[in-house]
């Protein structure tokens, strides 16, 4: 009696306590069968990724107006968006991506749940998390209208997440869950079947996307009862989702001598470029990394709460601490140069490289990385005889 009295209690207290401190909707647990909310989510961070859009439930006509109405109602738009939706209405869908877009979003995929930290504390003591979810079917399409795009983002670590995608068949009533009724009823007395219609409409949108339009080939080949899931390869041929780690390194000339360098495939990416030199008057090898300055707050680099910069070569951990490193600032970028004689031959031998920053939060950082060629290794060992 006394459990069953507890439990009644304790379901009470925990109803008036979600009914003061209530969730968005979008951050409610059925959320994601009802037609899509937005809301504002934090983790409660001090970086860029630490606000976000938590964009959850089916895709309507009416989605793209909601989003439009939420945009203009927010003081502050973060500059990521969250999806997590079973799809809908395919038009809506394109719509939604292309609003998107035009805000500079950078997506991602995946439920955002409010945290509290007891039944009984203030209603601040909360935050936000992102853990996996769904995209699929129109939401696929809304996803690609991000700037840059993660299935598994590197922002917010969670199991992973899935991107189906499908065919959306032609009849009419297949149709007419996918688009607005004025929009089938044009197909319908123009030449062109729904389906054809749908298919020149997703090839057109895909392009506009950047993305590489045979992702329509791989959805039409599954029906719409089932989801085709690309896999990781596909992700980046098809440009679907944003490029991780390292572009190839390229050589150029400098001065006298020669320099290697390579950029992340990320446009997002706080990291610019690290550059591998060789410095003619004391004759060390160094890396020059080039990121881009998120905290003016800091106005004398001495005082970044940066601690070391770390490098793994073929699983091994390297630190070069914060004493060995030299800042400066300049056109809102800040330099960090890492001396890495040591390191020179690990290097030039490597068959994987990751660099990161070990960093307080709020100066932000970086974890990029990759496989070397073997032309790789002979030009990074070129520059670094030929010094600057």
């Amino acid at each position: 009696m006394l459990s069953l009295l507890c439990g009644a209690a304790t379901s009470a207290l925990s109803q008036q306590f979600n009914e003061s401190c209530p969730r968005p909707k979008a951050l409610h647990s059925g959320a994601f069968e009802q037609p899509m909310e937005f809301s504002a989510a934090t983790n409660k961070g001090n970086m860029s990724t630490s606000s976000w859009i938590a964009a959850t439930g089916k895709i309507g006509p009416e989605t793209p107006e909601r989003f439009r109405a939420f945009l203009a109602s927010e003081q502050y738009v973060p500059g990521q968006i969250v999806l997590h939706s079973p799809g809908g209405n395919l038009a809506a869908g394109m719509e939604l991506g292309r609003m998107i877009r035009q805000a500079g979003l950078t997506a991602h995929i995946g439920t955002t749940e409010r945290i509290f930290e007891a039944y009984n504390a203030p209603c601040d003591t909360w935050w936000d998390e992102v853990k996996a979810g769904v995209c699929a079917s129109s939401c696929a399409y809304a996803f690609l209208g991000g700037r840059e795009r993660f299935v598994d983002s590197p922002y917010y670590p969670t199991s992973p997440s899935l991107l189906g995608f499908h065919q959306f068949y032609g009849n009419p009533e297949r149709g007419s869950d996918m688009l607005t009724a004025e929009q089938v009823t044009e197909i319908e007395t123009s030449t062109l079947s729904i389906a054809q219609a749908l298919t020149g409409q997703i090839v057109l949108y895909a392009i506009e996307m950047g993305v590489d339009a045979r992702i329509v080939a791989f959805a039409s080949a599954t029906p719409s009862e089932g989801l085709y899931f690309p896999t990781t390869a596909e992700l980046e041929e098809l440009s679907i989702a944003s490029g991780s780690g390292l572009t190839k390194w390229f050589m150029e000339p400098y001065g006298d001598g020669l320099v290697v360098a390579a950029r992340p495939h990320r446009s997002d990416s706080m990291l610019d470029q690290i550059t591998a030199f060789c410095s003619k008057s004391s004759g060390t090898v160094s890396l020059l990394f080039t990121m881009d300055l998120a905290t003016p707050s800091y106005p004398n680099p001495d005082d970044l709460p940066l601690y070391a910069v770390e490098l793994t070569i073929d699983g091994q951990l390297h630190s070069i601490g914060r004493r060995d490193l030299t800042l400066r600032y300049g056109d809102d970028k800040i330099f960090i140069t890492v001396p890495i004689e040591a390191l020179k031959t690990g290097l030039i031998r490597a068959r994987e490289i990751d660099f990161r920053l070990d960093s307080a939060r709020v100066m932000g950082g970086f974890r990029e990385g990759g496989e070397l060629s073997d032309i790789e290794r002979q030009s990074l060992a070129l520059a670094w005889r030929n010094c600057i």
